[in-house]
């Protein structure tokens, strides 16, 4: 545990177009993942494991979702009267508008820099699945003096290598050249989206970089300031996934399938904490059939489920067939229905018989509440 002296700021919205079937009405923070969990359980857990309890989250639009999820706090032990989780939105005051990029956005929240009264800030993407010991990346950012720290990890899988930076690192773990190649080597150290700043640095280059017109934190926060400032690396050796994609989503979904994955992302010394509801057991009918699939509380199973992620409250009935599927909250899939690589959001139903079919490269996607 780190003490008080670190804040985290995280981005809700922050790439909601790289999974925009799933962003439509909701912000990427929110997205559903794992059968019962959101993609910003992973960012506040992982803070609030190492201590941190005075967090922004930054948003800018869709957040009804988000914030019906976080609630007062309660279930992340951020439910304080000093500190605690602080909704970020846009404000208009004088040159400041609604922002478009990383930079504008922080400059929007510079009154909770400002005001946090931290020594460092987490600065965090909602897009990184990961349970990464936040108390260590702390530790190696003071010992190592550094002005700016940046969470990496190598071989880490990526489909979209335009907006998830590479760095070359040096033997003492310095940063010393960043880039965007469109090729992935096995060994190549990536960004994971997680950045912890010195307070005071942060406050000054954000300023310096609104002031020029400045866009993103890889550019001009990080690789602007390589030979001003000291910028270090902190490998990250677990599980990571980054939700560059609609692959990506569906990749980090399917490997949870895999033991291994889930004793090194749900780990009892790092819980990943979430929304709380009071449900019953999945009841399995006589006829059903589960087989290598992730299901969550409170479904009803009386068909076949392969290969699949089931969220709480799915609903699949007799005769029906749902294979490497992921099946949000509340979806219905009816008799003799059959699904293959479906997306499904919350609290879709699937009509008696029909045969729903994707591929690898790209599933069929179904809306909320979308009767098929």
């Amino acid at each position: 545990m780190i003490s008080s002296s670190v804040a985290g700021i995280v981005f809700a919205n922050a790439h909601d177009e790289t999974i925009e079937r799933l962003t439509k009405k909701r912000s990427i923070a929110s997205v559903p993942f794992g059968g019962r969990y959101r993609l910003i359980d992973f960012c506040l857990s992982n803070l609030v494991n190492a201590g941190v309890s005075n967090i922004g989250i930054i948003t800018k639009e869709k957040y009804r979702s988000l914030m019906d999820h976080l609630g007062s706090g309660m279930h992340w032990d951020l439910d304080r009267k000093s500190g605690g989780i602080r909704i970020l939105p846009p404000y208009n005051v004088s040159r400041v508008r609604l922002y478009q990029n990383h930079v504008e956005a922080l400059y929007g929240a510079m009154d909770f820099m400002v005001r946090c009264n931290a020594k460092h800030i987490v600065v965090y993407d909602a897009r990184t699945v990961a349970n990464i010991n936040i108390s260590e990346v702390i530790k190696t950012h003071t010992s190592n003096n550094a002005d700016i720290t940046v969470v990496c990890r190598r071989g880490l899988e990526i489909t979209n290598g335009d907006n998830t930076m590479a760095l070359d690192v040096g033997k003492d773990g310095r940063v010393l050249l960043t880039g965007f190649p469109a090729k992935i080597a096995a060994d190549d150290c990536r960004s994971m989206g997680v950045y912890v700043f010195d307070r005071e640095k942060l406050i000054d280059i954000v300023k310096k970089s609104y002031e020029t017109g400045g866009d993103t934190i890889n550019d001009d926060l990080i690789s602007a300031n390589l030979g001003t400032l000291k910028v270090m690396a902190y490998e990250h050796k677990g599980y990571a996934a980054i939700m560059d994609c609609p692959k990506a989503y569906r990749r980090a979904n399917f490997e949870l399938l895999n033991t291994d994955v889930r004793k090194d992302l749900f780990n009892r010394e790092r819980p990943i904490y979430t929304k709380t509801r009071d449900d019953m057991p999945t009841r399995y009918g006589t006829q059903s059939s589960v087989t290598n699939s992730l299901v969550a509380e409170g479904c009803v199973i009386e068909g076949t489920v392969k290969n699949s992620v089931l969220f709480r409250g799915v609903k699949v009935e007799k005769g029906a067939v749902v294979e490497n599927s992921i099946l949000m909250q509340g979806v219905t899939v009816n008799e003799n229905a059959q699904l293959d690589k479906v997306v499904s959001d919350k609290n879709a139903t699937v009509n008696a018989g029909m045969v729903i079919k994707g591929t690898d490269e790209q599933a069929f996607f179904v809306e909320k509440n979308q009767t098929l």
